[in-house]
């Protein structure tokens, strides 16, 4: 005859008491132990994933004040046990772990991008140029601008990350602008999708003109997640600054008409996909904005290099009611 609790908390070895089960006593020891080691590897599987939604909270949002209070209120486990759990399974404090993520991504900037130094601080969270120029050289032993000149330098301390995804989420409702629209379909997950920038730079040249005398942008007629098409329509869309181009309503198209989102982000193209699908299911889990039909944009921060597209940072504006 056995004799069972009805129910009693199991504590695992690894410190977490999850788990409310029945526990046998008497002759079923063999259960007992079963129980207790399923109760220790759902609560290993449990910690893993928390950390994992913890640490893409993180860097989807170095541009923002991050604390415990906020990291508990996105994962549902209290202040103390992330501390704990998180700083055991990083091998140091969150608050330097998270720092060094701001540091990393600044290093990625600055070596294979051509941000302003003074951009690149408001983007990992930093407020003025003196606190962000003492935690850079504290980790990398040079300031920002000597790291950005130095290739030995970026050899002797490579960079350690290649994505940037700002998910805070802007919203942008400005006047509508006229732009010169080159036409393409193609993969957007790819770098053949950004050979229609070769066109876009012999245009540019035959007027006389140079890139920085432009806003470039992506447009982007499909969502490859929904369709499940790699062929889609892409339009690369040059916008002139401070003069007109000659009027051709055959190549002409207004951007930006009505109100949009817009998330940031930097990687390599081949991780467009997943970047994309991260700032979708942000925008999902946004209650207040409301995705409405319409074309998407990027606006580059520079005009692409169609040999070499990797690094480009990117403002994606998704279409809102």
């Amino acid at each position: 005859m056995q004799i069972y609790w009805p129910h009693t908390i199991i504590t695992s070895n690894r410190g977490c008491s999850c788990l409310v089960l029945p526990i046998a006593f008497g002759s079923d020891r063999k259960n007992c132990t079963f129980f207790v080691n399923q109760a220790a590897y759902i609560c290993a599987v449990n910690v893993k994933e928390m950390t994992s939604e913890v640490l893409l909270y993180i860097n989807s949002h170095l541009d923002s004040k991050i604390t415990l209070e906020t990291l508990a209120d996105v994962t549902g486990y209290s202040p103390f046990y992330l501390q704990k759990k998180l700083s055991a399974g990083l091998g140091k404090s969150l608050g330097r772990y998270i720092q060094e993520q701001r540091l990393h991504t600044a290093a990625y900037f600055l070596a294979l991008t051509q941000l302003p130094v003074h951009e690149i601080k408001y983007l990992i969270g930093f407020e003025d140029d003196s606190s962000f120029g003492r935690a850079f050289k504290k980790l990398y032993e040079v300031s920002p601008l000597q790291y950005r000149k130095s290739k030995q330098h970026q050899q002797a301390f490579p960079v350690q990350t290649f994505k940037y995804i700002s998910a805070k989420g802007i919203i942008n409702s400005g006047s509508p602008q006229t732009a010169r629209v080159f036409a393409s379909r193609g993969d957007y997950f790819s770098e053949g999708i950004f050979a229609i920038w070769r066109d876009v730079s012999e245009y540019i040249r035959s007027i006389d003109k140079s890139p920085g005398d432009f806003h470039h942008y992506a447009i982007l007629h499909e969502c490859p997640h929904l369709t499940g098409s790699r062929d889609s329509r892409y339009d690369a869309a040059i916008v002139p600054i401070g003069f007109e181009l000659p009027e051709d309503p055959f190549l002409e198209t207004r951007i930006l008409d009505g109100r949009y989102v817009r998330y940031d982000f930097c990687s390599h193209v081949r991780d467009y996909e997943t970047v994309s699908s991260e700032v979708n299911n942000t925008l999902a889990l946004q209650t207040n904005i409301q995705h409405r039909h319409g074309v998407s944009y990027f606006k580059f921060d520079t005009m692409p290099d169609y040999r070499n597209p990797d690094n480009l940072f990117i403002n994606w504006y998704l279409p809102i009611e």
